[in-house]
């Protein structure tokens, strides 16, 4: 360890544990209501020219509310043995009235982390630090020591960190002291942050500062943090074309295909089209081999895949196992395929080629072009999930390969469709035949959502949505088509019928119609999730492009005749349109409305536009066809 190190080691750590200042008040101007203020938030990185090194982490919260001190009562850390370890140097709480208590070593604990869903990460820590005598207006602080001895791609260095908390940050300190063989490339995300760079010794030191930083408030469809906070990138990795080189490097090992893999292929693919091989081996993977953890043992856990064979033969893996298992069993079909890596959480940052993704999916080859499948896609026709538009992916080559994008669906792909033939009866009662039909995306969460639920939930469900026709309305039969036949969209078929379906009004019977507004669309609101609020901070995010179109016949009795229709609108803008259109047909009356989101994310500029649009979808629901008695 050269003197530079023990320097800032030294440095650091006296400062964490020998100084017993008094704690200072936070300054209100900026952080008034605060719930806490991240007092410092301090980071020292030391990097070995292998890649390796030591980080030291300290940082002070200021404790301004209950609910903080709840908040703050531990501290987690989670690390994976097979790269790091990690060391408390320093945990202590600052009273209000200027006590110190440090916390006693038997209130640090080491444990393993515990299992979550599907998963248990043998190799995966968490350093848990319990703080004793905890109250508002307390302050807590931490030093702990991060030794890196295997980097994922050896000879490499990463490193992302955050310039903003969801508290109030007083001071952000990042210093990087890094060999100057290694040249490092990084990027700061947002303003307000200053970099200064001294070169010494052989060495380049970096250091990134900011000071009085409001909190991100979260708001319903924001997109995620890191794609709104500020946010340092940092890496020595030269160029995706190297990332791609050596993580094909790392699975190419294990993707051979063995006896058991090649006669699986082959009963799959037999005497079908490549279309249909592809589409059977997607399917095999997606629904009979398990999303479940492996051991994240072994040098590069957590990267590279488990064999094909093993994952075969197990019938589980994760994302990268399943992934590999794909890729083996395309080319053995004789499908050109690569693994790819991406992240579907959220937008990667293309300009800096740091660790910036978690997800492993597979790529084919179709002439001079590519299209993407994601085996962990369950119970699905889509070869991807919502969330995976418009995400960078990195196809994993021996040449190598620069980014890529996946592309925003048209909403015809992702298509829900309500049909319903609806008669008006002599008494003013109401029978009605509703057929729902769904493609891609709506299929999707619908035929999932179904599998998920017993078929006794299933009626209580549409019964539910029924009964928001009218307040008599009834389901009187429901039919679903096979859930797990993926080979035809997903139909659903509705008997309804409602006693004094008309509302009448001297000569005048009104009547709702099934298709306007939201009465049968299960899935718009979901997919428009934040479209609710009147005024945002951040852009609005949306869960996928897609499609509605409601269309109802409603048929009358002889001695009526029409009045008055709801009016036609047409809303139409680069992000949405919205129509409405009702025709008179003598004794029949057609409604046919329309509903297409273009779009993933609308800037704050537009979404006045698109709330218009909301807010009208929502006063749909409240035209009305009125009859009246001929004379």
């Amino acid at each position: 360890m050269t003197m530079i190190l023990l320097r800032v080691l030294y440095l650091l750590v006296a400062s964490a544990v020998i100084a017993q200042e008094s704690p200072k008040a936070p300054p209100n101007l900026l952080f008034d209501g605060a719930n806490a203020v991240v007092k410092y938030d301090c980071t020292s990185v030391f990097v070995n020219p292998d890649g390796t090194g030591e980080t030291l982490r300290r940082y002070r919260v200021a404790l301004l509310s209950d609910r903080a001190v709840r908040q703050y009562a531990q501290d987690e850390t989670v690390y994976n043995l097979g790269y790091d370890t990690v060391e408390v140097i320093a945990a202590r709480v600052h009273l209000p009235d200027g006590q110190i208590i440090n916390v006693e070593t038997s209130a640090i604990k080491d444990v393993p982390l515990p299992a979550y869903g599907k998963f248990y990460l043998q190799n995966v820590r968490e350093k848990i630090i319990t703080f004793p005598a905890l109250e508002k207006g307390a302050e807590i602080e931490i030093v702990y020591k991060e030794v890196t001895r295997e980097p994922p791609i050896d000879g490499h260095f990463n490193l992302s960190e955050y310039f903003e908390h969801t508290d109030p940050l007083q001071q952000k300190f990042v210093e990087i002291s890094i060999p100057d063989s290694m040249k490092l490339n990084w990027k700061v995300r947002g303003e307000g942050v200053s970099h200064v760079k001294v070169d010494r010794n052989g060495r380049s030191i970096h250091t990134w500062t900011i000071q009085d930083v409001q909190q991100v408030v979260p708001e319903p469809g924001m997109p995620p943090f890191p794609e709104v906070a500020r946010q340092l990138l940092v890496t020595t990795i030269p160029d995706w074309k190297t990332w791609s080189r050596w993580y094909h490097e790392l699975a190419e090992p294990e993707m051979i295909a063995d006896s058991s893999i090649r006669a699986e292929v082959k009963a799959l693919t037999k005497g079908k089209s490549r279309d249909a091989a592809i589409k059977a081996i997607f399917q095999f993977v997606s629904n009979h081999i398990r999303y479940v953890d492996t051991a994240l043992s072994g040098r590069k856990a957590g990267y590279k895949p488990e064999s094909a064979a093993v994952t075969y033969r197990n019938k589980y893996g994760v994302c990268r196992d399943k992934a590999a298992l794909m890729v083996t069993m395309l080319r053995e079909a004789g499908i050109e395929s690569n693994i790819v890596l991406m992240n579907p959480t959220w937008k990667i940052d293309g300009d800096v080629p740091a660790d910036q993704f978690n997800h492993a999916i597979v790529s084919v080859t179709e002439g001079d072009s590519l299209f993407y499948l994601d085996p962990t896609v369950e119970k699905t026709t889509e070869y991807l999930a919502a969330n995976e538009q418009d995400r960078a992916v990195l196809v994993c080559t021996q040449s190598g390969e620069d980014l890529d994008w996946t592309p925003v669906e048209d909403p015809s792909k992702n298509l829900y469709q309500v049909s319903a033939a609806t008669t008006i009866m002599d008494n003013g009662g109401m029978f009605s035949e509703v057929t729902i039909e769904s493609h891609g995306i709506p299929d999707l969460a619908l035929r999932n959502y179904l599998q998920s639920i017993s078929p006794q939930e299933r009626d209580i469900m549409f019964q539910g949505f029924v009964q928001g026709l009218a307040p008599t309305a009834r389901l009187d039969g429901l039919k679903i088509s096979e859930l797990t036949n993926l080979d035809t969209p997903l139909h659903i078929v509705l008997q309804v019928s409602a006693e004094e379906y008309a509302i009448k009004a001297g000569p005048y019977w009104l009547l709702n119609s099934i298709a306007q507004g939201r009465k049968l669309d299960f899935l718009s609101g979901w997919l428009m999730g934040g479209s609710e609020l009147t005024q945002r901070r951040y852009p609005l995010r949306l869960e996928s492009t897609f499609a509605v179109q409601m269309r109802e016949t409603v048929e009358f009795p002889k001695g009526f005749k029409v009045r008055s229709l709801p009016e036609s609108i047409d809303l139409s803008d680069k992000e949405f349109r919205l129509s409405r259109n009702c025709t008179d047909q003598g004794r029949k009356v057609t409604i046919k409305q329309s509903l297409e989101l273009r779009a993933l994310d609308i800037p704050l500029s537009r979404y006045p536009n698109l709330l218009e649009m909301v807010n009208q979808l929502e006063a749909l629901e409240r035209g009305k066809i009125v009859l009246t008695a001929k004379s």
